[in-house]
Formats: C-alpha cells, structure tokens, sequence
C-alpha cells in the first residue's frame, strides 16, 4: 500500500488536483485516526513545491470542514530562523478550527496529542468580513474589533520529525491543533504590541520570553500579510474569526504540569497540562 501511495505521489506536482485530494485524504485520515502526521515529502522523489503543500493543505482544510468550522487561522514560522531551519521561503499560514478551541480552566492531556508544543500568541479579532485586501495598517485597523493573548497548541506528531521539512509542515496545516484565547482588549489599551514583552512559567519557573515584534519584526505588518495570504488563498476571513501572528519567543514541547503565560497590557492565561 505505502509502495501505491508512493508510486502516485511522485507525479504529485504534475498531475494536479487529484493527487492534492489524495494526499489531503491520507492527512485527513491519520488525523481522524489519531495516528502519525504523514510527510509529503517522504512520498515524492522530488522536490516539492510550497504551491503544491498549500494546494494539498487547502483539499485537507475541505474535509475537515465537513464536521468542522473555522475558527480563524495562523501565521507560523514567522522568524528568519525557523523559515532556514525547514527551507521555506518566508512565513507559513493555516487555518484554525472550531472544535480546538480549548478552556484553560480545562487540562490538557499529552496523550491526546502526538508531540504536544506550546507557544504564546498575540491574536486579532475581526469586527467584520473581510473582501478586499487591506494595503496597511491603517485600512487593516478598521477591521479589528479587539486584541487577545493566545496560547497556540501545535501539534508536532509527525511520521519522522527529524526528516522534516517545511513542505510537510504547510501540507498538514501548519501543525495547527488546538488553542486557548484569553480576555479580549480593546484596540486603544493594548499598548505598542511591538513592545510587549511575554512571559511563560511552568512549575512558577520562566522558561520562555518573546516580544511582540519576534513575528516578522511588527505585529501589525505580520498580520497584514497574513490577512492579504489568506485572501490571495481564497480563504474567507469572517467577522469574529481570530487571527494569530505566530511564536513570540521559542516553541517549546509540553511537560506535566502548571502553566503561566504573562502578555502585560493583555492579561494572563493560566493552564494544565497532565499526562
């Protein structure tokens, strides 16, 4: 069967959108069946391109929007580090779904996850759809209704993470997962989001720091190219639909215990995490 898949998958960026849905089917499947993120790039002999990823991530995302909604999407790899580490061309965007939302007054379990990872998040609530491409940040301004601090909760339980690449990553949806979104802020309290300085402690011990501009250097900038991707993706951008900008600080895998996460001017998220 994996000698089939393989097989087909060769041709991927050739033959089109069948083999898309394809792959897609096999993400989609490994997902329902809480098994190994398959990787697009351990099925082709060739290189694959980010085009090719992005069209099998979006065949993935229509599927899962057969028992699902969208929540909103995220922006990933956002620092020049991560973007050479997997050899992508600039910053990675997926959607969020609905039934990830998580309370942080609920615990989160490890083995609900293939390699739970934690990252602290500034993210944006839109006030109203979004049709035509906003060109700054002064047009990007008049739809955000409020800003929130978010835990992301991606999920890096992939077939063979140390042969990973960024192809694998966009293909699956950019490891999105699960989230915690804390108390919404309006627009003129949340301060220089650039300046903001982020704290994580597990156990009362910091293990983490970032700063508002870690997400492609300005926050407002990262959103609006997150926004003008998505649209150019044909992905609808709703009202009340969140938008995150990526890791302020490092990704870090997640560990039993009790959780602190400090965004200053936008409040605290405290959450558990149990094996």
């Amino acid at each position: 069967m994996r000698l089939l898949i393989t097989l087909t998958l060769v041709t991927l960026c050739s033959l089109g959108h069948a083999q898309h849905e394809q792959f897609a089917k096999t993400l989609y499947d490994a997902w329902q069946q809480q098994n190994p993120i398959p990787q697009i790039s351990l099925q082709s002999t060739t290189e694959v391109p980010e085009r090719t990823a992005y069209a099998i991530q979006k065949a993935y995302v229509e599927l899962r929007l057969q028992q699902d909604a969208i929540a909103g999407y995220k922006a990933g790899l956002t620092s020049e580090a991560g973007q050479q580490k997997f050899g992508v061309s600039g910053a990675l965007y997926g959607a969020l779904f609905q039934s990830g939302e998580h309370q942080a007054d609920n615990q989160l379990k490890l083995g609900n996850f293939g390699k739970l990872m934690l990252e602290t998040e500034i993210g944006f609530i839109l006030a109203t759809d979004i049709t035509d491409v906003p060109v700054n940040k002064e047009q990007l301004l008049n739809y955000v209704k409020a800003i929130v601090p978010v835990i992301e909760l991606p999920d890096l339980g992939f077939e063979q993470p140390q042969r990973l690449k960024g192809v694998d990553i966009i293909a699956a949806n950019v490891a999105s997962r699960s989230f915690i979104v804390g108390a919404p802020v309006a627009n003129d309290q949340a301060g220089d989001l650039n300046q903001l300085i982020v704290t994580l402690a597990h156990n009362n011990k910091t293990i983490n720091q970032g700063l508002g501009s870690d997400a492609l250097n300005d926050q407002w900038q990262a959103l609006l190219w997150l926004v003008q991707s998505l649209l150019k993706q044909d992905y609808p951008l709703k009202k009340d639909q969140l938008l995150i900008t990526g890791a302020l600080g490092k990704m870090l895998p997640a560990e039993a215990g009790n959780y602190q996460a400090d965004f200053g001017a936008l409040g605290k998220i405290d959450f558990k995490v149990v094996k």
